[in-house]
Order: structure tokens, then sequence, then C-alpha cells
């Protein structure tokens, strides 16, 4: 009867335990990349009474600084909080969530969500086990469109210099080929002079035989 009796008094004294490790249930994802515009929706739970009143608060890095901290009802589902960000809570049937707006890289950390059961009893307290928020995507759309425009500007560059050789080569070409052409001209009119005055000559000779004969 004894042995019977403290059976009963540790399951009694155990229950409370039991139920707080089947209440709550905080999830969070191991790595969250914010998006292009500084937002990131951080996943705190997908396991909660609808009609419970939670406070959720977000904690910072390895000290776990407070960050930003909310409390939701059934009546209340989405409620904002400020802090060194603007934070939005919100809970859709059993899953509660956080978006932080305005995220930058120097705030790249661990972020551990932190929810409170406030109401009905028993209370209950649970923490999740981080999540590395981090800004990378926006960095690496700024390395790719450094890494378009820088090569846009060398294919820029390299068209330009064969445009400029192709000028320059055209030029000089016809250039050489009007060269050739006046000194073609040139040579043909020195061949065409000594003929063109030994003609001359001979006529300048029968003209005088002529008058020769006629005196």
């Amino acid at each position: 009867m004894e042995c019977l009796r403290n059976l009963l008094v540790f399951f009694l004294w155990m229950h409370p335990i039991w139920r707080l490790d089947a209440g709550l249930i905080i999830t969070q994802p191991v790595r969250l990349e914010v998006d292009s515009t500084g937002k990131a929706t951080l996943e705190c739970s997908n396991k909660c009474d609808e009609n419970s009143e939670l406070k959720l608060t977000i904690l910072r890095g390895k000290d776990k600084i407070e960050f930003c901290s909310g409390t939701t009802n059934s009546s209340m589902h989405s409620f904002n909080s400020t802090g060194p960000l603007q934070c939005q809570f919100n809970r859709i049937q059993s899953s509660l969530s956080v978006t932080l707006y305005g995220f930058n890289s120097s705030l790249t950390d661990n972020y551990f969500c932190k929810i409170v059961k406030l109401y009905p009893p028993p209370y209950e307290e649970k923490q999740g086990e981080g999540t590395i928020i981090y800004t990378g995507n926006r960095n690496c759309e700024k390395c790719s469109q450094f890494s378009l425009h820088l090569t846009v500007g060398i294919l820029g560059s390299v068209i330009l210099i064969c445009l400029i050789c192709i000028i320059v080569w055209t030029v000089g070409n016809c250039r050489a080929k009007e060269l050739t052409r006046k000194e073609e001209e040139n040579s043909v009119y020195e061949r065409m002079a000594p003929s063109t005055g030994g003609e001359q000559s001979r006529r300048n000779t029968e003209s005088a035989t002529m008058l020769l004969y006629k005196h």
C-alpha cells in the first residue's frame, strides 16, 4: 500500500513536467537568409495551443540579449514590437513566427526563440536551439552585379579597340593604294616623255629638209 502511494505521489509530481514537454514544441531552422529588402521571417514554433496566451521573445547572440518580445492570445494574432528592428509577430493556427524588417549585415548573429505560456496553467517556458540569420544573398547579388558590370566593361573595351584597329588598317590601306596609283601614273608619264620628244625632233628634221629642197 505504501508503495502504491509513493508511485501515485511520483506520478502527480512528474505530471506537470510531462505536460511541459508535451505542450510547447519549438522548432527553428539552422540558418535563415535575409531577402533583398532586408526582411527575414523566423518560424519559432509549429505546435502550440490556439487558445493559450503566449509571450514570444527573440534573444540574440551567446549572451542571449533580448532583441524584441511580444504577447499574443486567441484574440490577437498579429502585433508589432519596437527595438533595434521592427518585429512583427504572427500567429496562424498552431504556428508562431516573427518577421524582422530592416535587417543588415551588422546584425548577423545567432537568434533564439523563447516562448512562455502564460495562460492557461500550468506555466511553461521553452527555448529553441538558435538560428543563424545572415545577409549572404545581398552580398552575392552585389558580387554578381559587379561581375556583370566588369564583364560588360571588358567586352566593350575589346570591341572598341578592334574597331579602332580596323579603321586604322583601312585608312592605311587606302593611302598605300593611292600612293601606288600615283607612282604608276608618274612612271607612265616618264616613259611617254622621250618618245614624244623624238617624234617632235623627227618632224622638225623633215620640215628643215623640205625647206632645203624648195630653195
